[in-house]
């Protein structure tokens, strides 16, 4: 479901570039009968593909937070203890005003480091994917908010052109945030995997523990 919003927002990057051009033709040139009919074409379509990915973006919000939660069970099935935040916290942080800024990251690297070693995992430090994940995360939803907040309906080339690169510039953000959290997604459940694989070569008392517990 990532990997669709992903294409789609490329899609969205393309038309949106499509249209940008059209703007600075406008903006060198001036308006005419032809140029304006692309520019309708443009933005309908624009619009839509809009309307199609906020559907897709929803979707793949309760995705994620089903598959942060099953994670955050299947690391504890692991053996993973001292977890600052239970299972249905590591989703519900997201909703929590100015806690969603920090408190999400460190649930989502416990449950990492959990993962890669469950008995010493309090001494590793954050994963650089996370880090560079949850920056892009962070950077795409401020700009969403400002273009939300602050921008206007423009009348003028120029108008037109700064608030189109503006949302070009949230959508490169958005893409890079949706392409690493798929990395992140993949890495992850690869090690839970691996680790629940390793625990099941364990004597049999212990590994039947493990397989009742453990969500693949």
């Amino acid at each position: 479901m990532i990997g669709a919003f992903v294409l789609l927002t490329l899609a969205v990057l393309g038309v949106m570039a499509y249209g940008l051009q059209l703007l600075q033709q406008g903006i060198d040139s001036g308006i005419t009968a032809a140029l304006q009919d692309k520019l309708a074409g443009a933005g309908w379509l624009q619009l839509n593909l809009f309307r199609l990915q906020l559907v897709l973006m929803l979707a793949c919000y309760i995705w994620a937070g089903c598959w942060v939660y099953r994670v955050a069970c299947n690391v504890r099935a692991l053996g993973a203890r001292g977890l600052d935040d239970s299972p249905a916290w590591a989703v519900g942080w997201y909703a929590v005003p100015v806690m969603n800024l920090v408190r999400p990251l460190r649930a989502m690297t416990q449950i990492w480091l959990g993962s890669e070693a469950p008995a010493r995992w309090q001494k590793l430090g954050t994963p650089s994917l996370l880090r560079v994940w949850w920056v892009f995360w962070i950077a795409g939803n401020f700009s969403y908010w400002f273009v939300t907040q602050y921008l206007r309906p423009e009348h003028t080339f120029e108008g037109l052109h700064t608030q189109q690169v503006l949302l070009l510039c949230g959508q490169g953000l958005n893409l890079c945030a949706a392409a690493l959290f798929l990395l992140v997604v993949t890495r992850l459940t690869r090690m839970q995997a691996e680790q629940h694989e390793q625990q099941q070569a364990m004597p049999a008392v212990h590994a039947s523990s493990l397989a009742d517990a453990f969500v693949a």
